[in-house]
Order: C-alpha cells, then structure tokens, then sequence
C-alpha cells in the first residue's frame, strides 16, 4: 500500500509538471544567446559570460559541458549519480516572495508592474517545463482583491506554486502563543480568499523568538518553508550552531543565512513538535521544507551561506551565469551524496524583479540546465506544496 501511495504522488506531480509542458512541440530549446564582451569568443579566453554552448572555441566541453540541448551533459566537471527505480526525488523548487514593505495595494502601478514581472516569468518557465512557486504577504494580496486581479489565482491555474509569505515575528517581542499565531492567521486569511484554503498549505517565513512551529501550526498552516538563520532564534543556544550565534548576531546582518546550516539536514523534510531546534520530534505539528540555497543571484559568492562569501544586500549582488553554475555543480553534489530513500529538495530564491527582459539570458540558461538535469532523471520540478505533498504520500 505505502508504494502505491508513493507512486501516485510521483505521478501526480510528473500530471502537474507535464501540465506545463502542453504546447505543440513540448518545451523549447533555445540556444544561449551570443557573448557580447570586450573579450570576443575565439581570442583563447574563456571568461565572462562565455561558456561551452555559447563558445565552444574557447570554453572547452571537457571542463564546462557538453551543450544545452536534450540529453546534454549539465555544466560542470561532476556526473549525475545512476538513477535507479523506486529512489526518491530530489525536487527542484523556486520560491518568490510578494513582501510585507510592497505597496501594491496603494500604488495600482506598482502592483501592474509586479503582475507583468510575474506572467513574465511563468511564459519563461513554460518554454523549459519548469515550476516556479510564489508566496504572498499582506499588500500584494490585498492588491489583488483592490485592484479586481487575482493574479494569484491565474498562478495556481496555471499550474504554478502559490502560497503565503510570513514576513513576521523577527521584531516582535516574546508573547503567547495564540497572539503570535493569529499574526500567521492574518496573512494566511488573505491568501486563503484569492487561491483558497486548500491550495494554501504553506507559510514561507515567520523565523522570531516566539515559536513559529506551534505559531503557524495552530493557523492552519501544515507545512513552513523559507527556513533561514532568523529561525534559531526561538532556540537555546545549545541548539544554535555555535556560541557566537547569538541573537545580535543573528539580527546584525546574519538572518537570511540557510538554514539549517548543515546543507545534508535541511535538504531532508522533518516535522517538528516546536521551534526548540530542527531535529525531528515525536506527536510533531508541522512540517519543515527548507532546502534552502539562498538568494540565486549570490550563489557563485556563497552570500547566503554560513561561512561562505560577504554578506551584501540582496541588489547587490549580479544575476549571471555563474550562479547557475554554482547551482549545477551544488546539485551534482548533492545528488551525489543524499539518502535516496529519503524525499530530498533544493530551493534557489528570485525575487519578483529577477524575472524582467534584462534577465532574459541569464534565465534560459538557468531552465536549459535544468531541463537537462530534469531529463537525466537527476531532479524534478514542483511547487513547495506538491514537495510537502509528496512527502506525507511516501512517509505513509
């Protein structure tokens, strides 16, 4: 019964992805575009924005891959792991956060502009069959009632991940539960009332002193995701990762690190019975997704890795191909190395203002190599909800 069960998860999620793959001729290859720099393919050099599809004269296939079309190897020296029947997934997930400072429901122009990056971005990962998932705070989902555009709703329906952004609880003194839980509420009602409530099973966010697990489980939330450093900060500090963990640490500069910091523990889902540490428990409340890898645009930096590279706002950081390289080879890694009995995800975070015409480039590169890797059988697409989802199905 329990393969069974796990089968149909599977394909119910292979149902939703091919849902996005319709179309006459499937998804499309598209090659990269041509290098544009002051360093012309050909001169020997392989730099910049130069790479194995792009320039084959210069960048080697022995050292950055063998192409961007079906069945081409992935950028990256490292070879995708056999795939065998009956191993579980490891699901390629995005997460977009509508954020709790946005002023969409009083600027309708600024809301517009939001709609187009978002459509923008979703007939971008239609061409390559992948899935993009979006979470809502509070202004953006009020501006899709003001505004008469439930553009959540065209999410869901096109067969996109859509969910709730918590952006609460990191300046919030201790309280009660219940009081903190009714903040969860708040934002979850909102969203519940654009996509409804049985579409909205996650909360991406809500790290605080407080507890967040008993918080947003007694909102009616049965899964969190967006898991960062600003989550410990409900724990001791024998559950923190090191002494210097200390709450001004975490508050000056450090609260979007991934979390946990262990790559090989947050790439699992577990459940929870409080926010004291991020171990599994017993008579658990909810679930944790988090497979965080951090803001995409500072993955070449390991900018939102403990111990990684500097620390920068998130505008700081340029959008290129090296951090779709670095996610190739992250990948590759791990595929390499995780349990494959157990439900595995990855999670890269683009803000709503990565998906505009001047990331076009850069955003073909990153679904091609993805397509590739989704083809070899190495991941495979989904929202946050159909992760939680499929995790419960294969853990029954």
């Amino acid at each position: 019964m329990k393969h069974l069960m796990i089968l149909f998860a599977l394909i119910l999620v292979a149902q939703v992805s091919a849902c996005n793959l319709a179309g006459d001729n499937g998804p499309a290859q598209t090659a990269t575009p041509p290098v544009t720099s002051t360093s012309p393919c050909g001169d020997g050099d392989c730099s910049g924005p130069e790479n194995a599809q792009n320039c084959p004269a210069d960048c080697p296939s022995s050292t950055t891959g063998t192409g961007s079309g079906p069945g081409a190897e992935p950028t990256g020296t490292s070879q995708p792991a056999p795939v065998h029947q009956g191993d579980a997934p490891l699901f390629m997930t995005t997460m977009t956060h509508m954020e709790g400072n946005f002023i969409d429901d009083r600027d309708q122009g600024v809301f517009l502009r939001h709609v187009e990056e978002l459509r923008y971005g979703m007939d971008l990962a239609d061409e390559y069959g992948a899935i993009l998932t979006f979470e809502s705070e509070k202004p953006f989902a009020r501006a899709n009632a003001l505004w008469n555009l439930n553009i959540m709703a065209e999410i869901r329906d096109r067969g996109f991940g859509v969910g709730t952004h918590c952006d609460i609880g990191f300046n919030e003194p201790p309280m009660a539960v219940g009081k903190f839980a009714a903040m969860f509420a708040e934002n979850k009602s909102l969203v519940d009332a654009l996509i409804g409530a049985e579409n909205n099973l996650g909360c991406s966010g809500g790290g605080s002193v407080n507890d967040w697990a008993l918080a947003a489980s007694q909102a009616g939330f049965k899964y969190l995701d967006g898991i960062v450093s600003m989550h410990y900060l409900s724990m001791p500090m024998e559950n923190r990762p090191g002494l210097e963990w200390t709450d001004e640490f975490v508050r000056n500069g450090h609260f979007h690190l991934n979390s946990p910091v262990d790559l090989y523990q947050r790439i699992y889902l577990f459940e929870v019975a409080n926010a004291q540490d991020f171990l599994p428990d017993e008579n658990p409340v909810i679930v944790i997704s988090s497979g965080e890898l951090g803001l995409f645009s500072a993955m070449a930096e390991k900018g939102r890795e403990y111990g990684g590279g500097p620390i920068l706002h998130d505008d700081e950081y340029t959008f290129d191909n090296a951090d779709v390289d670095a996610l190739v080879q992250k990948i590759l890694e791990v595929d390499q190395n995780r349990d494959r009995k157990r439900i595995a995800k990855l999670c890269v975070y683009l803000p709503a203002n990565a998906y505009v015409p001047e990331n076009d480039e850069v955003l073909r590169y990153f679904f091609e190599q993805m397509q590739i890797l989704a083809n070899q059988g190495v991941i495979t697409w989904a929202t946050q909800k159909q992760v939680y989802e499929a995790y419960v199905a294969w853990n029954k």
